[in-house]
């Protein structure tokens, strides 16, 4: 990012690069687009306070996503909480027929029930992993883990997956 942005500049450009991919990793974790909307968007109010606190702004993606996870974390627990239902919605798929979009909504519900199943931690790493498309070494620095326990937890998220939706592996 060029040094020479205003805090205004630079927090503007970031949200018109990065809005759209912490959206989607925040709907992942919390399933309700109007808290994932309040999670990325106090991650950006959150940078924008803390702009000048910021030792690396180079690195203000990863803090965005890591403020986003947290945020996404408090939410899960509040829910807990409340034992309140998620009430995950499935984003609408536009397909050829009416049959073929029954079958992948159904499909699509199973899935998402399945990963809602997993253990925390592997339920983070498949979203992170498979859905925001990050790299071992993004996800275990956005994780706080270690590489090798991204690619435990992904393995045994894969396995549990594979037997929740009754897939051979």
């Amino acid at each position: 990012m060029p040094k020479e942005l205003s805090r205004d500049e630079a927090v503007d450009l970031m949200f018109r690069r990065h809005y759209p991919e912490l959206l989607r990793l925040a709907y992942c974790l919390v399933g309700e687009r109007s808290h994932a909307e309040d999670a990325v968007q106090d991650a950006f109010v959150a940078l924008y306070t803390h702009w000048k606190g910021l030792r690396d702004r180079d690195a203000a993606p990863g803090y965005l996503r890591a403020a986003v996870l947290n945020r996404c974390r408090s939410r899960l627990r509040d829910r807990v909480r409340e034992r309140v239902a998620p009430g995950w919605q499935l984003l609408d798929v536009s397909l050829v027929s009416s049959e073929a979009a029954v079958v992948a909504r159904d499909a699509g519900t199973r899935l998402v029930q399945a990963v809602r199943q997993l253990p925390r931690r592997q339920r983070e790493v498949v979203v992170c992993r498979y859905y925001s498309e990050l790299s071992v070494a993004e996800t275990a620095l956005l994780l706080e883990i270690t590489p090798g326990s991204v690619k435990r937890h992904t393995h045994r998220a894969i396995a549990a997956l594979g037997v929740s939706m009754e897939v051979e592996l």
